[in-house]
């Protein structure tokens, strides 16, 4: 994997058990996490247990906030606006009431402990991961580039459609969405939500932010396709919620 500190963090990661959207992919009844910031946790989190860096100690699994952690949850977004700072220490506390589920079922807390608290400044607090969720967090994570995750400002769909690209559309294959599994896969969702005028922005910002999938919409659905592939049915692959 490449070096966090050698690259600047212009690379992210992702890892599907560890996203808080996904385990409701594969069938639970109640959505982990509402709204973008749990999202962006999950890949802040997952970037430092999979890369290389002075805030992460493995042997321990707890990651510090400090001087890079900071710096990057700055450039994604995470602390801009009054209230920027106090979303994510909210967020991070609430990481300690929710239950990821693995592939093989499992119930998994994410955090041991932490000492981070509402009204005191987060610098230098720590977090410390349970084993089963570094293990999630270090299963197959991908690769997703911080200026396109920054670009999806505004909303979690957007976010989410390209964490679906990262992790799900396979190389030559075209990655296919029906309309009745995107209300179903992605929480919170409404009908205005996946509607073609809501879509048609959200695929718009997509295709303008990044070069690496092509976001385009059907009648039926949402399709992503590497870049510069030419649309071919045949090689289409279904997301389904299950």
């Amino acid at each position: 994997m490449d070096n966090g500190i050698a690259t600047g963090f212009g690379i992210l990661y992702v890892a599907e058990e560890a996203y808080p959207l996904i385990p409701y992919v594969r069938g639970n009844e109640h959505p982990l996490a509402f709204g973008r910031t749990p999202r962006l946790l999950s890949i802040l989190f997952t970037t430092f247990v999979n890369t290389q860096n002075a805030d992460y100690n493995g042997k321990t699994r707890t990651l510090t906030i400090g001087k890079d952690v900071r710096q990057v949850a700055r450039r994604m977004g995470m602390l801009t606006g009054g209230c920027g700072r106090q979303n994510t220490v909210t967020s991070i506390i609430g990481y300690q009431d929710i239950t990821f589920t693995s592939r093989d079922g499992k119930e998994i807390k994410p955090i041991e402990e932490t000492n981070i608290v509402q009204g005191e400044s987060w610098n230098e607090k720590t977090i410390t991961f349970t084993w089963e969720y570094v293990r999630l967090m270090s299963r197959e994570p991908k690769e997703i580039p911080l200026s396109a995750v920054v670009g999806t400002s505004g909303g979690s769909l957007s976010l989410d459609l390209l964490v679906f690209a990262t992790l799900y559309c396979p190389e030559q294959k075209e990655l296919y969405i029906s309309r009745n599994n995107l209300y179903k896969i992605v929480p919170g969702t409404s009908t205005e939500t996946v509607s073609t005028k809501h879509l048609t922005v959200s695929l718009t910002k997509l295709n303008q932010i990044q070069k690496i999938w092509v976001f385009s919409l059907t009648r039926a659905g949402l399709v992503i396709r590497p870049y510069g592939m030419p649309p071919k049915a045949e090689n289409r692959v279904q997301l389904i919620a299950e």
